[in-house]
Parts: structure tokens; C-alpha cells; sequence
């Protein structure tokens, strides 16, 4: 309904005549970002007087302090982490929508005996965490299971030494690393973050403050192509975005594709949690404030800080989906 209502304006006004626009993923493309491809596959994006270049992430490309230059106007965030960090040091940048309701990072043991069968069973046991997670959801796993630093081990993004050792855990991500090991015969237990608490949105569109100001226009049309785009990809044909990912990403394959939608679904990543009520993109004061309070024990940010300009949801108008028309 969004994406007809906008191409109906865009018809009737000069106001969507094309529009360059650029947004830098936040990594390489995959399922987690398909509903950016599936707005350019199936032409929304264009209905909406939008000219978007989607630009893969890596390692280095500083996407974050680029979005202050212009060089983009929208990045995607992984977490809310990232998003208290922007605000704690007054970047000009506003989160206009929370794609995942749920952030989909996961804990992952091998399904093997005497293997941990809780979160709460891991504490002492010996975990590969990136160094981003010290300042993030290991603080949440500190505060209500008591894990401690002796368990931190590095995580380096290869599998290979979790699979060689089945006597230790490692972070994962519900809609990639999860179905590797699956797919690969490894058999893992496996337990994700927001089902124990963590109250950490999944990956979210962030704005240009200066873009939301000037042209909310832009944000608008931006944001309801993108969440139409998802709505395309959960529920019609998702051919044409996965081309489209496929040809930024050579290594990903369908089965990959089949393996993040799958646990889109399962999970309930994005329709799940307030979306349900809210509809898509949704944020809310008291998510936001109950992450804030689970990171106090790193002592990053202070209790009272102001994160009433870090988001927005005027954007937002309760889209929900519906079997897109092709």
C-alpha cells in the first residue's frame, strides 16, 4: 500500500523526480540487508523518485564517519550499541527505523554431551568473542549470568577453530553463521541473546541529521520503499533481489539466501516483537531505555543520558505486510 501511495504522488508532483541517493550496508550484501535489493529489484525505489545506489560494507570502508561528509546518506547500524555510541559523542546522525526487531547475534556450542544447555550453563566456559561484543552484549551476559573476562576468547570470524574444538563457544549470527555450521553436518546447540533479555535492536537504517532536517522528504520515501522492499522479500518472489545480492556478494549462493529468510522467519526478526503492533521499522522510548540500563556495567554511557534525538519514528506509519501484487 505504501509503495502504491507513494508512486501515485510521485506521479501527480514534481516532487520525486530522481534523486540520487547512497547507502552504505554494513557489510557485504547478504540476507540480513535483502530488503534494500529487493526495493531496487523490483523497481520501487524508482516509483519513489529514488535513484539509490546500495554500497557493500567491509572492514574498512568507514561507512559510519563517512555518512557526516555526504559520501552517504543512509548506513545500516548491527546493533543498538553502535547507535548509543553515535549519540554518547553527539554525532549528527538519527536512526529512522529498526529493521530486526530482535538482534539476531547468538551464542553457539557444539550438541554434543556435557555440552551447556542454557546461556546460564556457560558461565566459566570458554566463549570467542569479536572485541566489539566487551562493549556490548557481553555486558548484558556479564550482569545477568556473571561470565567474566577469563572466558573471553578471540573471535576471528572463521569457523574453523570451533569446529576443530568441541569444547568451546562462539558468537554467531542467527541468519548466516547458524545455517554455515548446519549445512557443513556440525551439530550445535544454539541460543540467541534476545530470548534470554538482550534488548538490542538488529540492523537498523540510520540518517543523515542534516537529510532528516532538509529533506524529510527524501527520508520518506527512502524508509517506506525499504520496508515495502522487505514486505517483497518475506512474501513474494524473492528471485530478482537475490540476483541482485548475489552479484555484489560472488561467494553467496541460494542456499544461503534460503538459510537467512528461513531464519527471518523462525526467529520472527523483523515482523516479530512491537512490529506486530507498531508495524515495521518500530523503536520505542522503553526498548531504548532498557538497553541503555544493560550496558551500565561497562560505563560507557551515563545513566541519565539524553537519547531522545537519537531516533525517530516520524517516519513510521504502522506498515505492515501483505503477498505483494507483481
Amino acid at each position: 500500500m505504501i509503495a502504491a501511495f507513494v508512486a501515485i504522488i510521485c506521479l501527480v508532483s514534481q516532487a520525486c523526480a530522481q534523486t540520487h541517493v547512497r547507502v552504505a550496508l554494513g557489510w557485504l550484501p547478504q540476507g540480513d540487508f535483502a530488503g534494500y535489493f529487493a526495493a531496487k529489484a523490483d523497481g520501487l525505489y524508482d516509483r519513489a523518485g529514488l535513484d539509490v545506489e546500495i554500497v557493500p560494507g567491509n572492514m574498512k570502508n568507514g561507512a559510519i564517519m563517512l555518512l557526516a561528509t555526504g559520501a552517504y546518506d543512509f548506513v545500516t547500524l548491527f546493533n543498538s550499541g553502535v547507535a548509543l555510541d553515535m549519540a554518547n559523542v553527539h554525532l549528527p546522525y538519527v536512526v529512522v527505523a529498526a529493521i530486526d526487531q530482535q538482534d539476531p547475534t547468538a551464542i553457539i556450542v557444539h550438541d554434543a554431551p556435557g555440552a551447556p544447555k542454557s546461556l546460564a550453563e556457560l558461565r566459566d566456559y570458554p566463549i570467542m568473542i569479536s572485541p566489539d561484543a566487551q562493549d556490548n552484549y557481553w555486558a548484558f551476559l556479564t550482569e545477568k549470568f556473571a561470565y567474566t573476562t577469563r572466558q573471553i576468547r578471540r573471535y576471528t570470524g572463521a569457523g574453523a577453530l570451533f569446529v576443530a574444538n568441541p569444547h568451546i563457544a562462539q558468537q554467531g549470527y542467527l541468519t548466516n553463521d547458524v545455517p554455515r555450521f548446519v549445512d557443513a553436518g556440525v551439530p550445535i546447540r544454539i541460543f540467541p541473546l534476545f530470548e534470554a533479555g538482550y534488548s538490542s535492536y538488529g540492523p537498523m537504517i540510520v540518517a543523515r541529521r542534516a537529510l532528516v532536517d532538509q529533506h524529510p522528504e527524501i527520508v520518506q520515501r527512502f524508509v517506506d520503499a525499504t520496508l515495502t522492499g522487505w514486505c517483497h522479500y518475506l512474501h513474494g518472489d524473492r528471485s530478482a533481489a537475490d540476483r541482485l545480492i548475489m552479484q555484489g556478494n560472488p561467494d553467496y549462493a541460494p542456499r544461503n539466501a534460503q538459510d537467512a529468510i528461513d531464519a527471518i522467519r523462525r526467529y520472527d526478526l523483523i515482523e516479530g516483537g512491537d512490529a506486530r503492533t507498531g508495524g515495521l521499522g518500530i523503536m520505542t522510548s522503553a526498548r531504548w531505555s532498557a538497553y541503555l540500563q544493560q550496558m551500565q556495567p561497562t560505563g560507557l554511557y551515563p545513566k541519565t543520558m539524553d537519547f531522545s534525538g537519537l531516533y525517530t519514528t516520524r517516519f513510521l506509519h504502522h506498515t505492515t505486510c501483505a503477498a505483494p501484487r507483481r
